[in-house]
């Protein structure tokens, strides 16, 4: 017996009808004890004793009425199986229909099929297993499509390089191309860019397998966003873009790592930078009940709201053409994100399409 259906089918019927032949046992047992007693107070217990069985001594109003009894006994007890057999059904199919389906959605996710899901009628266990595997699924779907997305990315953002090198070293071997110095300096930025590009990506992974954790120490935050301004007024400057700051003037040290925050203000500024074109770049920094709030505020080309969701992914651009120009990997923001989970903050965004886009950044004062 293979069906679960059948399991627990069968094994309730068995328990309902172990039940019935005890209650009619039972029932038939009292009822003796009661009619002994009915033909004791008749005057008949002496007559039966003397006989050595009652139902010689009952006369036909009483072999009647024993005979309807137990016939009643029989009809009630088989009504009581019926009636069981569709409770045991009925209860089997509750417990083991969602079970199957369950079975079912397992077996098609491991087939491949990430869009399987359970539904869900009921609030028992049952129902909480089927929930939790419909978000299981939808989280392993999830997780799916971003490893997929990150090797096509991966793929892209190398082929394009690596074509360029190639290409360049077969000119220069063939004799087509000069090795000039203004053509190595090219290569060399290639070069510079894969570099980087791996170099993110390796920080990325470590981040995410929770192998690299914040080194904290008391930082002042007021000193290293100073410093990240300094050192970003050459890129700016190139583009026309004014850079302001405006720190809390009670803006205590935070217990950070200073290079993951540094890191982390310097990449949102650059990617501020990258999408402006006329403008400025605000750069603001206040507490904010136990969290130090920084933001980033452009004046560029802003984002659509469909865009938001997806700013923090690996290799995500709004604008394709422009991050490739300024040198862009696609891989700044998602760094920001994870270093600020590590450092159990966050970093959202907020924008408007022509509008400009203002980044936040959340990071606890005190290490929790």
């Amino acid at each position: 017996m293979h069906s679960l259906l059948a399991r627990v089918a069968v094994t309730v019927f068995a328990t309902t009808t172990v039940v019935v032949i005890g209650l009619m046992l039972v029932v038939n047992y009292q009822v003796s004890e009661n009619f002994n007693s009915y033909l004791s107070m008749s005057g008949m217990h002496g007559m039966m004793m003397h006989h050595g069985h009652m139902s010689a001594m009952m006369g036909e109003p009483e072999r009647q009425f024993v005979t309807s009894l137990r016939q009643s006994l029989f009809v009630a007890a088989g009504m009581m199986l019926v009636i069981g057999a569709a409770v045991s059904y009925y209860l089997a199919r509750s417990i083991a229909v969602p079970v199957i389906d369950l079975n079912r959605a397992v077996n098609d996710v491991a087939a491949g099929d990430l869009d399987a899901a359970v539904v869900v009628d009921q609030k028992d266990e049952v129902g909480q297993l089927a929930r939790a595997f419909n978000v299981m699924t939808a989280k392993l779907k999830t997780n799916t499509v971003l490893r997929q997305r990150f090797l096509a990315g991966v793929a892209h953002e190398l082929r394009t390089p690596l074509t360029i090198l190639k290409a360049n070293l077969e000119g220069i071997a063939d004799g087509v191309i000069a090795p000039d110095r203004e053509q190595i300096s090219s290569l060399t930025e290639e070069v510079d860019r894969l570099t980087k590009m791996v170099g993110e990506l390796r920080n990325l992974s470590l981040l995410e397998a929770g192998q690299v954790t914040p080194d904290y120490t008391d930082v002042d935050l007021t000193a290293i966003l100073r410093q990240v301004i300094k050192n970003s007024r050459p890129v700016a400057a190139e583009k026309g873009l004014a850079l302001n700051l405006a720190i809390d003037k009670e803006m205590p040290n935070i217990w950070a790592d200073a290079t993951m925050v540094q890191q982390m203000v310097y990449n949102l500024i650059i990617n501020s930078i990258r999408y402006t074109a006329t403008g400025s770049i605000s750069l603001t920094a206040v507490q904010e009940g136990t969290m130090a709030k920084i933001q980033v505020i452009d004046t560029g080309i802003g984002m659509a709201a469909g865009e938001l969701e997806n700013i923090f992914d690996y290799f995500y651009r709004v604008d394709q053409a422009r991050a490739k120009r300024s040198g862009g990997t696609g891989l700044g923001l998602a760094l920001v994100k994870q270093m600020a989970l590590a450092h159990g903050g966050q970093v959202y965004a907020a924008s408007a399409l022509g509008q400009g886009s203002t980044f936040t950044l959340l990071l606890p004062i005190v290490h929790r």
